[in-house]
């Protein structure tokens, strides 16, 4: 006699099976056992004798109904566990503080929406001692996508680039205008001064840091020198910028299986540091970002430089913007504290490395920031990355968008949705969104701000394209770190497609 027996847990019973060897005689026969009560069935074949017995058996518990036993799954999805112990050196104690103000903001809100795998922040440090208590957070964000071509608009109501550096820099300019009012009505709580002879200048003992979870996408990472390779070829790599072998999981998993199967690209060494823009649709085995292509692949990606390269253009005009370089002097991070791994020679090379030795003209150059690694992690597990942003600065609400529509949105609650058109579902192409408005950091509203803060400082106001060209020194720089990437050979910046008109 041949016999299988599958056991569940002791709650639910067992189920023992029973079989007459093949050949032995014409009739086949099966057991079941199900919470003590055996059920037999014969037959010609297994599935007779098997039907038989099953049979058998409904028929006893239609009559007698079995307690129910079976445990519901828990469906619940597993948040981070955020347990980890305080790190003890000043520049991790910085991203824990951080960290927790993060967690602490975005607590109320459903976690699906504030996710933090491209998260981003702005501090103020005051002082040169290594106080942690004289560090504040001022600007916050996270994301990691960009808008959908069809939703960009030149009427400045949508942004188009929801990553977590490009749209925390976005709240650090608002924060910085929030500034200037509190200094124009008279308040003595802000950071800048006027000097003298009126020019607006900030308080001494004041700097920013830069300070995020992640590598910035682009050409920061130790594969980015073969992403023009692997958009040609279709195919993934494994050579670092150095020519050294990189081995991820997928390659790990292909060379255990077959040695020498591994996909090998060769070293390329001209394509260091060229200039890159967002993917806008999918590509087989492609990166996020990749390098400006020949005009064939061009419809594949998106008018948007990834912020790698933007960094590298503020560490030369500031990171205040050309509205506010009217204003006040160009504004440096001094410092970037980056937490996750990254390559020290991609990254220099990103965010200042290639434009050192470019002709730039008097009184414009390249600033050169300390960028320090990382090593406290604050949970066991990463975010996954979602189609969802957030944006916060000090003087601001916290906003949340949808990346893909650049813009707030507001979240419909199921109990709802029967009251919701089908044609405003099809809009966002989504069953999750009730209607969608303008981040109170998007370029209109920010023009909007900037305004306020002119007409309380009894300045002219004037469009918002004839404010960007009046920045006449900020538009100088900008204009050469173009010239300075094209004289190096290293691309042509990505030209914008929409070009806003209020």
């Amino acid at each position: 006699v041949v016999s299988t027996q599958s056991t569940g847990n002791n709650n639910e019973g067992e189920l023992i099976q029973t079989f007459n060897p093949a050949g032995s005689g014409p009739k086949r026969t099966c057991v079941l056992i199900v919470q003590g009560h055996v059920f037999k069935g014969d037959g010609a074949t297994d599935k007779i004798a098997r039907d038989v017995a099953a049979k058998e058996a409904i028929i006893f518990f239609e009559k007698n109904p079995p307690q129910f036993v079976q445990k519901i799954r828990d469906k619940t999805k597993r948040e981070p566990v955020y347990d980890r112990e305080d790190p003890d050196d000043y520049v991790n104690l910085l991203y824990c503080k951080a960290w927790k103000f993060a967690v602490e903001l975005t607590k109320d809100h459903n976690q699906v929406y504030v996710r933090k795998q491209n998260l981003a922040f702005v501090l103020k440090i005051y002082g040169s001692d290594q106080n942690i208590d004289n560090a504040e957070v001022v600007a916050m964000a996270s994301g990691a996508k960009i808008i959908s071509t069809e939703y960009m608009s030149p009427d400045g109501f949508a942004i188009n680039d929801c990553g977590g550096e490009s749209l925390c820099i976005r709240a650090f300019r608002r924060y910085l205008v929030n500034q200037l009012m509190s200094l124009s009505k008279g308040y003595k709580e802000t950071i800048f001064r006027k000097n003298p002879f009126g020019r607006i200048m900030m308080k001494e003992g004041y700097r920013f840091v830069f300070v995020t979870n992640c590598s910035p996408m682009g050409d920061c990472k130790n594969f980015d020198a073969q992403f023009y390779n692997a958009l040609k070829n279709k195919h993934f790599f494994n050579v670092k910028h150095d020519g050294s072998e990189l081995k991820t999981d997928v390659l790990k998993k292909s060379e255990k299986n077959k040695p020498g199967s591994g996909p090998k690209v060769p070293f390329d060494q001209s394509k260091c540091g060229k200039l890159h823009q967002y993917r806008k649709m999918a590509l087989d085995h492609v990166p996020d970002q990749c390098i400006v292509p020949e005009p064939d692949l061009q419809p594949f990606l998106s008018p948007i430089a990834a912020p790698a390269a933007k960094i590298a253009l503020r560490n030369v005009v500031g990171f205040q913007g050309a509205l506010l370089s009217t204003l006040i002097d160009n504004v440096y991070f001094p410092e970037f504290y980056i937490g996750r791994a990254f390559d020290d020679v991609a990254l220099a090379r990103a965010f200042y490395g290639r434009l050192q030795g470019a002709r730039f003209p008097a009184g414009v150059s390249i600033k050169v920031p300390e960028i320090t690694r990382l090593t406290w992690k604050p949970s066991r597990m990463a975010d996954k990355t979602t189609i969802y942003s957030f944006a916060w600065c000090e003087g601001c609400h916290l906003d949340i968008l949808r990346a893909d529509i650049g813009s707030v949105v507001e979240m419909i609650k199921p109990a709802d949705l029967k009251d919701i058109s089908e044609d405003m579902l099809r809009a966002y192409d989504s069953r999750e969104i009730k209607s969608a408005s303008p981040s109170q950091f998007c370029s209109y509203n920010y023009y909007e701000a900037f305004t306020e803060l002119l007409k309380s400082l009894s300045k002219t106001v004037e469009s918002y394209a004839k404010l960007k060209k009046s920045a006449t020194a900020y538009q100088t720089a900008k204009q050469a770190v173009y010239n300075a990437f094209q004289q190096k050979g290293l691309g042509s910046w990505p030209k914008k497609t929409i070009i806003p008109n209020f």
